[in-house]
């Protein structure tokens, strides 16, 4: 009897699956890379380098992740890991895992629904979702979707009245925690962006009309109303004509005469947690405490800002020794793994802040890839404290890890500032 084709082709495909074949690459996916690299595939140059590119030369961006490539392990085995329970509680919020999703802005013109999606998925994880001020649906469009908790971040713009507003409006859609950035005086120079001619909201110009031809579905939905632009402004700063993201910073957000004593205005508008993002030295996270902030991110905003700033690894050790013990500290800039997460946390960290990561994911599949990441970060998460011998995150300590002694001053020449601090840090 002749054997049936048919019958033959369900049985390759049944052993197919069963080996583990995946038609979608996303489900295949096993790390941020790749998850990174299936977002540039997607994308049109301009649009993917929104969320890949930094300010000037990169090499801020670059040591974010090679920094954290020094830290090493020190695993302890023949420890019982068959409990490893990685929740945490910060400033009375009790979280699933130590890590957040951050602030990221702009994230319709990477196609797709934006930050719609991603604020869904974080629901789905039950995850606190970070909305920006930079995000193109406005805060309370972004709340309809949400089911997890939300926290907002505020840029603190030129007018009193505008940030008064945004920090009520905050308080209105329910936000757990307002994170203030300040390492935002000026816009970074981002050369991806001044090469690709960027735009908000996008333009199609004869530099970028071959990419949105190829990329015909992104092109598609950029165009979808409403236009794209900054809604958590809407009728307040926002004009009709296309600008570019530095000329909207310039024009609107730039505040030459933020001080310290801002902080503390908007501390006595805000009474849950208050986190200053944005520090990279003690000196500055020890104002931060005097202004009455409850934590600060060390951040150097993913490299977007001052380029040759430090890592933000590099700058943990020293800022969490001179404030650790009163404030909660929260890592960001540079995690593309659980492992990152694990060492940021054994370095002195409370929390740690994603945001590249989720942005790729965002890019790549819209809510199904924000999940990929966060289901990847998790596993490589529980993984790495399986392996080290932590069954607790507040059991990893520097014990944990090594890195360089430089990182804590040794053998680097820094003058003091001009004006002393003065307040002391409690030992």
């Amino acid at each position: 009897m002749a054997e049936n084709p048919l019958s033959s082709a369900v049985e390759f495909a049944k052993m197919l699956t069963a080996g583990g074949f995946r038609l979608d690459p996303l489900d295949s996916a096993p790390s941020i890379e790749d998850v990174r690299r299936l977002a540039k595939r997607r994308l049109p140059t301009m649009a993917f380098d929104i969320i890949d590119g930094a300010s000037n030369h990169e090499l801020t961006r670059e040591e974010n992740v090679s920094d954290l490539r020094e830290v090493r392990f020190r695993p302890r085995w023949l420890t019982d890991i068959s409990n490893v329970d990685v929740s945490t509680t910060i400033d009375g919020q009790t979280l699933e895992r130590p890590y957040v999703m951050g602030p990221l802005g702009l994230q319709r013109m990477i196609g797709g629904e934006g930050e719609l999606g991603a604020v869904r998925a974080a629901g789905k994880a039950n995850i606190p979702f970070t909305i920006s001020t930079a995000s193109n649906w406005a805060m309370e469009e972004l709340a309809d979707q949400a089911t997890g908790p939300l926290w907002y971040q505020l840029y603190m713009y030129k007018s009193e009245r505008i940030v008064a507003n945004l920090i009520k409006r905050a308080k209105a859609i329910g936000s757990e925690a307002l994170v203030v950035t300040v390492d935002v005086p000026l816009n970074g120079k981002r050369y991806r962006d001044h090469r690709n001619g960027m735009s908000i909201p996008p333009r199609i110009t004869p530099q970028n009309a071959l990419e949105a031809i190829r990329h015909l579905n992104w092109t598609r939905a950029i165009m979808r109303p409403p236009a794209i632009g900054f809604r958590n402004l809407k009728d307040e700063v926002q004009g009709n004509n296309a600008v570019s993201h530095q000329e909207f910073v310039a024009k609107y957000l730039a505040n030459l005469t933020l001080t310290w004593e801002s902080i503390e205005d908007v501390r006595r508008q805000w009474d849950g947690p208050l986190y200053i993002k944005g520090i990279l030295t003690p000196e500055d996270a020890q104002r931060a405490h005097k202004a009455g902030a409850d934590g600060i991110y060390v951040s150097n905003h993913g490299g977007r800002q001052l380029d040759s700033s430090p890592s933000s690894i590099r700058a943990l050790p020293m800022i969490a020794d001179a404030v650790g013990d009163r404030m909660t500290v929260i890592f960001d800039s540079g995690v593309r793994t659980g492992d990152d997460i694990v060492k940021a946390l054994a370095v002195g960290a409370d929390l740690v802040s994603i945001g590249r990561a989720w942005g790729y994911g965002n890019a790549a599949a819209g809510e199904k890839g924000v999940l990929r990441v966060l289901d990847i970060l998790d596993g490589e998460l529980s993984l790495a404290m399986g392996q080290l011998g932590a069954t607790r995150i507040n059991a990893l300590d520097r014990s944990f890890v090594e890195y360089p002694e430089a990182w804590h001053g040794q053998g680097i020449h820094r003058e003091p500032e001009p004006t002393a601090v003065t307040e002391e840090v409690t030992p």
